[in-house]
């Protein structure tokens, strides 16, 4: 076989892969699907630029200052949510896979934003999964040690938790076709560990 060229250049394309091929779960009460991969930048003001950074979301969301507990939403053509991850940071989900997150959200928060803003493309750290469903509090109630009750968690609201001893982010998102839904995200390396205890819990498997 010939070798190539010293003056060849080749050519690599990379592609986002799924980090549980898309799995897709639907029995009786509850559904389990991937929302992921999607784009997902984390964001976090430098010190003393936090008035700027609380401008920026404002504006982009018409909901007010970014808040611990609550989650902020855009639909249309720049769709993207926004939720806490930690003590001033924050992780700006897009809607699918965009090809460059962090200058898309530098374009979304504004070019002022540049130089006072820290932002990392966090994509490929994830796993998201939605559970969707009537029955989907019988679940939550075995795996999750916090209170998921509309009471407790209206939609919009966010928390950091485990389940079992994996560390999650779980989003109260709005209702599907009437029925209760949450994202809960976890981290990309112990995917398959995570998607395991939520299966192995009713109404996905049955007591």
């Amino acid at each position: 076989m010939a070798s190539p060229s010293p003056n060849q250049k080749s050519t690599f394309t990379l592609t986002a892969s799924s980090p549980l091929d898309g799995h897709c779960t639907i029995v009786d009460g509850a559904s389990l699907f991937e929302a992921s991969p999607r784009s997902i930048v984390s964001v976090s003001p430098f010190t003393g630029n936090e008035a700027e950074f609380n401008t920026a979301i404002d504006k982009l969301f018409n909901s007010g200052y970014p808040s611990s507990t609550n989650a902020f939403e855009q639909t249309g053509k720049n769709a993207c949510v926004l939720l806490p991850s930690s003590h001033g940071q924050w992780l700006l989900c897009f809607d699918g896979n965009v090809p460059d997150p962090v200058a898309t959200a530098r374009n979304l928060l504004g070019r002022m934003t540049s130089n006072l803003v820290a932002m990392t493309d966090q994509s490929d750290a994830w796993v998201i999964l939605a559970l969707t469903g009537p029955l989907i509090y019988t679940t939550l109630e075995r795996i999750c040690p916090i209170d998921c009750g509309l009471p407790a968690m209206p939609i919009g609201t966010t928390a950091r938790t485990i389940i079992e001893h994996l560390g999650i982010i779980i989003l109260r998102r709005p209702d599907d076709n009437g029925s209760p839904c949450f994202w809960l995200m976890s981290a990309r390396s112990s995917a398959a560990s995570f998607l395991h205890v939520i299966t192995a819990s009713p109404p996905f498997t049955p007591r």
